[in-house]
Formats: C-alpha cells, sequence, structure tokens
C-alpha cells in the first residue's frame, strides 16, 4: 500500500489553517502531520516530521515564510506551496523553487490542482531516486552524454563530448570551451557533472568542469590549487577536490 505524503500547514491565521485542514480531508494520500501558526514552530516541526509537503504563509510575525525555508534548506527540502493575501511575493517564491502559488482566498478547485502537482512532483522525484538506486547497483548501465546540442544564431550544431576541453559557469548559462572556439549553453553546471562520463570529466570547482585529457599540471596557488591544462588555461581547483583528482589521473 502506497504510503501518504506527510504535509505540514504554516499560518498564523487559524481560520486560513482550517480551511487546508478541511480541503485535505478529502486528499487519502496525504497525511497532515501538524499546524503551525508562526515560524519558528515551523522551522522546528519541518526538521522533526521531514515532510514532503508544507503549505507556507508568507507574511507571519518575526519570521516570515522566506526565513523559514533559509533556516530549513540545508536540513530537509520538502515541496512548498505559498498560500498568501498578497500578489507581489508570487516572483520571490518560485525563485525559491516553490511548486505553486496560491492567493488567497482560493477556490477548492484551485487548492486541488495545487495538491495534485505537489503530488506529481513527489512520484517524479521518487522516480529519479530508485533510478539512481539501480544506477548505483549496476553502474554499467549508465548512459553518458556523447554530443550535446547548442543552438547559435538559427542552426542547432552538435558538439561531441569529446571535443571539450573545461566548461565553465556564468550565471543560467555555461560556456563550453574547444580548441576552436567558445560554446554558450543555457544549462546548469550540476547536470552537466551529472550527464558526462566521470572517468573523463572532472568538477575542480563550482564553477569549473575539466575533460582530465587536457590536465597537464597541478600546482599549489594560495590555499587551494590550480589546473594546469596542455593550452595554458588555469582553473580554480579546491583542496577538499584535489585527492580525488589525482586518483582519476593516475
Amino acid at each position: 500500500m502506497e504510503e501518504p505524503l506527510k504535509a505540514i500547514v504554516v499560518d498564523d491565521e487559524q481560520y486560513a489553517r482550517s480551511v487546508i485542514r478541511h480541503l485535505l480531508r478529502e486528499e487519502q494520500h496525504i497525511q497532515l502531520v501538524t499546524e503551525c501558526n508562526n515560524g519558528f514552530d515551523a522551522i522546528e516541526q519541518i526538521k522533526i516530521h521531514q515532510p514532503q509537503l508544507v503549505f507556507l504563509d508568507v507574511q507571519m510575525p518575526e519570521i516570515d515564510g522566506f526565513e523559514v525555508i533559509a533556516q530549513t534548506r540545508h536540513a530537509w527540502v520538502p515541496f512548498y506551496i505559498f498560500t498568501t493575501a498578497y500578489d507581489q511575493y508570487a516572483l520571490k517564491a518560485f525563485e525559491v523553487n516553490a511548486i505553486d502559488y496560491l492567493l488567497k482566498p482560493f477556490s477548492d478547485a484551485r487548492f486541488f490542482q495545487a495538491v495534485k502537482k505537489a503530488k506529481e512532483q513527489t512520484y517524479h522525484q521518487q522516480l529519479q531516486k530508485l533510478a539512481a538506486l539501480v544506477q548505483h547497483v549496476n553502474p554499467s548501465n549508465q548512459q553518458y552524454l556523447q554530443r550535446i546540442s547548442i543552438k547559435s544564431a538559427g542552426r542547432i550544431y552538435f558538439l561531441q563530448t569529446d571535443e571539450i576541453q573545461w566548461i565553465e559557469a556564468a550565471d543560467q548559462y555555461v560556456e563550453i570551451h574547444t580548441a576552436e572556439k567558445t560554446h554558450l549553453l543555457r544549462e546548469t553546471m550540476n547536470h552537466l557533472e551529472q550527464a558526462l562520463n566521470p572517468q573523463r570529466f572532472f568538477r575542480t570547482h563550482r564553477s569549473f568542469i575539466v575533460n582530465i585529457d587536457c590536465v597537464q599540471e597541478i600546482k599549489a596557488h594560495k590555499n587551494d590549487y590550480l589546473v594546469l591544462l596542455k593550452d595554458h588555461t588555469s582553473l580554480k581547483l579546491t583542496r577538499k577536490r584535489k585527492e580525488a583528482l589525482q586518483t582519476l589521473l593516475n
């Protein structure tokens, strides 16, 4: 039998909490584990219960909803649905990865639409964890990127990953450096790190990924290190990643 998703409601208004509590009674697959009327309690209860879903008010005395997220993100990261009477926080809510933003007073249909989205996101997350577990058991099944499609000037260029010398983070983009030129791609470093063959590409720093075939030398630099490439490029290498890179190079 599928376990219900654990949920917490955080709102300083009792009536607002009662509305969500009543609606959740119609959801068989969501269990309301507790309610909080302030940000301090919310931080504590999120850490204790580790819910998959939190209905979170924005404006609360002393600690607002965004501070709750900031204070718990290193301990537990649930899916957040913001519930508020103010629309000016919507953009900021999605910047902290809220999956929906319910403007009070919201309809039952709008509420269940947000809940459906939360359940779908949770299911997708569980599938990803399962896939990662299967890959851990049998890593030979992993298929890494062989080429990357890059859109430029109305054309799509296919870059073979073997051509990549190093990659650098650039805000919402990455710069992919080859011997001939630099390509700009809208992608995250974390996704590329997972998609590229770890026997070939190494994350030296949060801002850099290097093709180990291009590494010429590692040298000390201040409190960390530098990776010197064959084309004389220097990339930052953190102290805690140095040993892993040396092992890979050897």
